[in-house]
C-alpha cells in the first residue's frame, strides 16, 4: 500500500516548490546596473508590467519595504469609467508558504502580502496613494495619502511580526494571520483590469 505524506510533509513541499518558481522568475529580472536610467520603470502599452521584471528580490522576515517614488505625466491616463477606481500598484511584498496557499497558479501576494496601490485622479489632478493587501486571500484596500507629479516620495510598508500588522504609508493597520517568513518584493503593475493605455513610466529608488 501507498505510503501518503504527512500534512507536515506536504506543506514543506509546497513551500519549497513555491520557493524555486519564485527563484526561477526573479532569474529572468534585469539587475538595475544592466540597465541604463535603471531607476525609472517602464510599462509598455497594452501590458500590465514590466517585461522583464524589475526591482524584485528574495527577502526574510522583512520588517519593512519602502523606496522613493516618483510619478511624471505619463501616470496620467483614461482607462474609462469602469476600471478608474482600480488601483495599479508600485511597490510591495509578498509571503510565501504553504498554508493556505492554492496550487491553482494564484500568486503568493495574492494570498498574503502589502502593496502600494496608486491611481491617477483626475478630479484633484494628483495620484491617489493606497494600502492593497491581501490576508488569507482576502482584498483589503483603501485611499492613505495622495501625491503631486514629479514629487519624490517616500513610501513605507511595515510589517509588525509581534502585532501581526501590516501598516502601509502610515494609515491604520491591517490584521494579518500568518507566520510566514520567506517573502519578496513585488514591481510595478498597472491594474486592475484594464492594460497600461500607453508607456506608464515610474521612478523607484533605494528598492
Amino acid at each position: 500500500m501507498p505510503r501518503s505524506e504527512s500534512p507536515a510533509n506536504v506543506r514543506s513541499l509546497v513551500a519549497t516548490a513555491l520557493l524555486i518558481s519564485l527563484s526561477l522568475f526573479m532569474s529572468a529580472c534585469v539587475p538595475d546596473f544592466l540597465v541604463s536610467d535603471s531607476d525609472w520603470v517602464v510599462i509598455e502599452a497594452g501590458e500590465h508590467e514590466p517585461s522583464p521584471a524589475r526591482k524584485f528580490g528574495l527577502l526574510i522576515s522583512p520588517g519593512e519595504v519602502s523606496a522613493t517614488v516618483t510619478f511624471d505625466s505619463s501616470c496620467i491616463y483614461d482607462v474609462g469609467a469602469v476600471d478608474a477606481d482600480d488601483w495599479n500598484k508600485v511597490i510591495g511584498v509578498g509571503f510565501v508558504g504553504a498554508k493556505d496557499q492554492p496550487l491553482d497558479g494564484v500568486a503568493p501576494h495574492q494570498v498574503d502580502g502589502a502593496r502600494v496601490g496608486w491611481r491617477w485622479n483626475p478630479t484633484r489632478g494628483r495620484i491617489d496613494l493606497g494600502a492593497y493587501v491581501y490576508v488569507e486571500g482576502q482584498r483589503i484596500d483603501f485611499k492613505v495619502a495622495e501625491v503631486a507629479l514629479n514629487t519624490p516620495t517616500k513610501m513605507t510598508i511595515k510589517i509588525d511580526y509581534d502585532r501581526k500588522v501590516y501598516q502601509v504609508l502610515g494609515g491604520k493597520t491591517i490584521p494579518f494571520t500568518h507566520n510566514k517568513s520567506f517573502a519578496y518584493n513585488t514591481g510595478l503593475y498597472f491594474g486592475g483590469t484594464s492594460v497600461a493605455p500607453h508607456k506608464i513610466r515610474v521612478k523607484i529608488q533605494d528598492y
